[in-house]
C-alpha cells in the first residue's frame, strides 16, 4: 500500500511540474512569409500561472529588434504573412501593428491572421499581440520589402 501511495504521489508531483515548465510563458507565434519564417521577439505580457501571475513591461518595438539583432526577411511588395499559434488565442484578440518609430504605429488589418505588407520599398517593423484565457502577450518581428 505504501509502494502505491508513492507511486502515486511521485506521478502527480511530474505531472504537476510539467505543467508548471509549459505553461510559465505565453506560447510563441510562428509567423511565415514565401515559404520563409521570421524570426520574433517577445515583447510585453501577462501571464498566469496555477499560483501566480508575471507581467513583464518591454521597450518599444523598434528597440526590442534593435537590441536583439533580429535577422530581417526580404519579402516581395504585397505579400501575405501568416500568423499561426500552437495554442490558439480567444476569438478576435489577435492584433498587429506596423511601428514607425519608437512612439508612432497604426494598426494593419488581419484577415484569418494573415496580413498583406505594404507595395511599397523598405523596413517594415511589426507587433502582433493576442489573448488566452491564461493571460496576453506581443511579439516583434522586422521585415524588408524589396
Amino acid at each position: 500500500m505504501k509502494k502505491v501511495l508513492i507511486s502515486l504521489l511521485a506521478v502527480v508531483v511530474l505531472v504537476g511540474g510539467i505543467y508548471f515548465v509549459f505553461n510559465l510563458k505565453p506560447p510563441k507565434p510562428t509567423i511565415t512569409i514565401e515559404n520563409n519564417t521570421v524570426e520574433v521577439a517577445q515583447g510585453s505580457y501577462c501571464w498566469g500561472g496555477l499560483i501566480n501571475v508575471q507581467c513583464v513591461d518591454k521597450i518599444s518595438p523598434p528597440d526590442i529588434i534593435k537590441h536583439q539583432k533580429l535577422k530581417t526577411v526580404v519579402v516581395s511588395p504585397g505579400a501575405e504573412l501568416k500568423i499561426e499559434f500552437n495554442r490558439k488565442p480567444l476569438e478576435n484578440t489577435l492584433s498587429a501593428s506596423i511601428w514607425f518609430n519608437k512612439n508612432e504605429m497604426e494598426n494593419v488589418r488581419l484577415n484569418d491572421n494573415v496580413l498583406l505588407v505594404p507595395k511599397e520599398k523598405g523596413v517594415y517593423i511589426y507587433s502582433v499581440s493576442a489573448h488566452w484565457e491564461k493571460g496576453s502577450s506581443s511579439y516583434d518581428f522586422v521585415i524588408e520589402v524589396k
